[in-house]
């Protein structure tokens, strides 16, 4: 493999973690670049690459076409057994998170957000507001690069772009969301949270969340909640995971630190 084709490779690998820590799930990526290099190794000595020929391929093509179509199927998440088995673990003490964002018309105000989370999640990078991996016989001590699709992910998110933005849009609009897999109101848990829901992402994934208006000024579609593959769904792991999803959410605070004078340059 080539200086140009390492590159690629870790290009292709840097964007399906990525999408991995944000509970997306791998892209599909990896299949086509593997296909590519197959081709290639093909074009140049008339024989495929161990690494391409050692994977099904997943492109299609159709001969009542002259231009080629390629296609992929996105992968069936499995949640590993062990992973399911911790739901007979009792859940480690909550311990208070604690973050901050910035709100008004030009960012100027700084708010802190606390709420309470389960100690079985363990915090990592994220692209978004806060996130933490469900790993419950794991410490504090450990990569917080990891990252792992088949693992149930908890996440503060101010910009959701799928389904769970279109859904908090609708109920602000005065509409009820018709694509849940459940919806419910929410009258006690104060002004910024009005209902819960449960729905699956455009990868497969199960949400269940609360809409948790972090912001006064923009981003009003956010939202705390788990994600999990759809294999979870009836289990007593679902069960654990909601239940540190409900107490986060009952515990959720905003407080207002500091106002500055800060105007867009």
């Amino acid at each position: 493999m080539g200086l140009f084709d390492k590159l690629l490779k870790g290009a292709v690998d840097a964007i399906d973690n990525a999408a991995a820590k944000n509970g997306n799930g791998p892209t599909g990526l990896k299949d086509l670049f593997n296909q590519a290099m197959d081709k290639k190794d093909e074009a140049i000595n008339g024989s495929s690459s161990t690494t391409a020929s050692s994977k099904p391929s997943t492109a299609t093509t159709s001969s009542s076409s002259k231009r080629s179509n390629c296609a992929y199927t996105r992968p069936k998440y499995t949640t590993p057994q062990e992973v399911l088995d911790t739901a007979s673990i009792p859940a480690k003490p909550s311990r208070k998170i604690e973050f901050e964002v910035f709100d008004g018309e030009n960012a100027e105000i700084r708010v802190k957000i606390t709420f309470d989370l389960s100690g079985d999640f363990i915090e990592t990078e994220c692209e978004f507001d806060y996130g933490a991996m469900y790993l419950p016989n794991c410490d504090d001590d450990f990569d917080d690069n990891y990252s792992d699709s088949n693992t149930p992910y908890f996440e503060m998110v101010s910009a959701p772009d799928d389904e769970i933005y279109y859904m908090i849009d609708k109920y602000r609009n005065g509409g009820t969301p018709d694509n849940a897999m459940m919806f419910l109101r929410v009258d006690d848990m104060g002004s910024r949270i009005q209902f819960k829901a449960k729905v699956k992402n455009r990868f497969g994934k199960i949400e269940y969340f609360y809409n948790c208006q972090f912001h006064d000024e923009f981003n009003p579609q956010s939202y705390i909640g788990v994600c999990y593959n759809a294999d979870v769904v009836g289990t007593p792991l679902e069960k654990k995971l909601m239940a540190a999803v409900d107490e986060a959410a009952r515990t959720f605070r905003r407080e207002v630190v500091k106002i500055e004078d800060r105007p867009f340059r």
